[in-house]
């Protein structure tokens, strides 16, 4: 599986960004000590305040995301992209090549 898919949900208050348990199960599989979660919800104001002095915060979510802590293991996926869960559309893209 060459791309990761993060499903990102708009709500009143904020995103949440999830993955799907087959994608998990995956994570689990390829890199054994790996920690997936299921979910991290962001906050608006806290999403704008963090983009202000760090840069996209999509870009920090993944590897917490996919349970990730070595860069090597992160640059297994190709790409890995966000989806806005009710549009279907991308909404950020992060390339490995």
């Amino acid at each position: 599986m060459d791309t990761i898919k993060i499903n990102v949900n708009k709500q009143m208050d904020g995103y949440t960004f999830s993955i799907s348990p087959t994608i998990r199960n995956y994570i689990k599989q390829i890199v054994p000590k790996s920690h997936p979660t299921n979910n991290i919800f962001v906050a608006y104001d806290t999403k704008s305040d963090f983009e202000l002095f760090q840069g996209k915060l999509e870009n920090y979510i993944f590897p917490i995301l996919l349970g990730l802590e070595n860069q090597n293991d992160i640059k297994i996926f190709n790409d890995i992209i966000f989806i806005d869960t009710l549009t279907g559309k991308t909404l950020h893209t992060v390339k490995y090549d």
